[in-house]
């Protein structure tokens, strides 16, 4: 019986260090696929022009994020949907005549935001990779990490908080503030991004829960006039406080027919005069210039 034990114990260390080793081989710093990265002088204080325009794109990827933002010299997207609705998000790339994305923003490593990163890295120019901090392993992070080294690419995980300005429209990434969350560390550690163009912004959340969403409460400065609720449109607690705190006109929610957001968050929304756009009803597309904002969505899509 204490031989059994015994083997049985060796057995378990074993497999748990072959675990560990496989993880050091595939996410290895000497990879050179990850640098940290602070905000400087130079990204603070950036103003907008106010003459400049912006058009963001949310297709319709069932539950997952994918944003295309483009301005006239200029492309960026922000998470890249499932593994499978990434070959989508590449196909409309392609039909635009696309093949560059000066900044791809993966906002955390769940599957439904980072799954098709690997294909866009693949197959288009990618200009910089920004990143939260590693806080998982999955094969879809696997892909992503083996597609940067292929191509010679690294991602910046941003530290601190981080802008840039393009065609004269400032993204703002706003990180996580700590490592030590005590639920859902994946979501929570969601970068959030402010993007503002003239007098008009948006800001898009990840999959951020109640810890996260308590920080984002604290920032000063995001208020903005649409905002990508936080992961999905479920509820959470502090929810109505962080929609009073940001005071938007609009909300996008990015839900699909098998997985809905809560009704209790539209209706919360409903009651606000925030007008909600659901992209399992189709592809929504934004429009901001000096004229306002101008949203359409196309339920065929």
């Amino acid at each position: 019986m204490k031989k059994r034990l015994i083997a049985t114990l060796l057995t378990s260390v074993i497999l748990m260090t072959t675990a560990c080793a496989k993880n050091t081989n595939v996410f290895n710093p000497e990879d050179n696929t990850a640098e940290e990265l602070y905000g400087d002088e130079s990204s603070r204080g950036l103003t907008p022009d106010p003459d400049a325009e912006i058009t963001i794109t949310a297709y319709k990827v069932g539950k997952a994020d994918a944003f295309l933002l483009e301005t006239p010299g200029h492309r960026v997207v922000i998470d890249t949907a499932t593994d499978k609705k990434g070959n989508k998000i590449l196909e409309k790339l392609d039909e635009e005549g696309i093949d560059t994305i000066d900044e791809l923003i993966i906002t955390h490593f769940d599957k439904d935001h980072v799954g098709g990163a690997d294909a866009l890295i693949k197959n288009k120019t990618i200009g910089k990779v920004y990143t939260t901090y590693l806080s998982k392993d999955s094969d879809d992070i696997t892909e992503y990490y083996r597609a940067l080294k292929e191509k010679g690419y690294k991602d910046y995980i941003v530290k601190d908080v981080f802008s840039f300005k393009e065609d004269g429209v400032v993204y703002t990434i706003y990180p996580p503030k700590t490592t030590n969350y005590k639920s859902s560390v994946s979501n929570n550690s969601s970068l959030s991004i402010l993007v503002q163009c003239g007098d008009k912004s948006m800001l898009f959340t990840g999959d951020a829960e109640e810890e996260r969403i308590n920080e984002l409460i604290a920032t000063e400065g995001i208020e903005c006039d649409i905002i990508k609720m936080p992961h999905h449109g479920r509820f959470k607690k502090n929810l109505n406080e962080f929609i009073d705190y940001i005071k938007p006109e609009y909300a996008i929610i990015t839900a699909g027919k098998s997985e809905h957001e809560d009704p209790e968050v539209v209706e919360m929304l409903d009651s606000k005069g925030i007008k909600t756009y659901i992209t399992r009803d189709g592809k929504v597309t934004i429009t901001i210039n000096s004229d306002g904002i101008t949203i359409d969505q196309k339920t065929s899509n």
